[in-house]
């Protein structure tokens, strides 16, 4: 399949593109309103509701400004480079996940992979009121601290 098809089907199956497709493509992540697909020996996601991807989209975009500094770049404008990317979706992910228990006195045991991203980005807004008001500092710590594959020893 030549990349300009591919980019066309993908296109048409993904009208609404995931946000945290990275997350999810690596098992990190699971979110109930996505809806896998494969096309031509790929994997890919879609979003089930064009107003939780928008917020999604917000959400990725504060984790990634948030990250700047842990993750030693200048500005993050823009999608990153693809391990920092899974960096930020998963560790962020993550972050979240944790920012839910914190004050509750509950530690999670392995807050990865992420059950529902949906249901924790929903209920981190309804703790703490907005997105803007997220504990940024506390879930950049599980940015810092994501670890990707091991690199297979030879």
């Amino acid at each position: 399949m030549e990349e300009d098809e591919y980019k066309s089907t993908y296109s048409e199956l993904a009208s609404v593109p995931c946000i945290f497709e990275k997350a999810l493509v690596n098992h990190r992540a699971k979110c109930s309103l996505s809806r896998h697909f494969y096309l031509a020996d790929r994997e890919g996601y879609s979003c089930d509701d064009a107003g939780s991807s928008e917020i999604c989209s917000d959400i990725l975009s504060r984790l990634r400004k948030n990250s700047v500094f842990a993750l030693k770049l200048h500005e993050a404008s823009g999608p990153l480079p693809h391990n920092m990317e899974i960096r930020v979706q998963a560790g962020g992910l993550a972050g979240v996940a944790k920012s839910l228990t914190l004050n509750d006195g509950v530690q999670p045991e392995q807050s990865l992979p992420v059950d529902d991203i949906h249901s924790n980005i929903a209920s981190a807004i309804e703790k703490y009121g907005a997105l803007d008001k997220l504990p940024y500092s506390k879930i950049v710590q599980s940015v810092v601290q994501f670890q990707g594959r091991r690199r297979r020893q030879r």
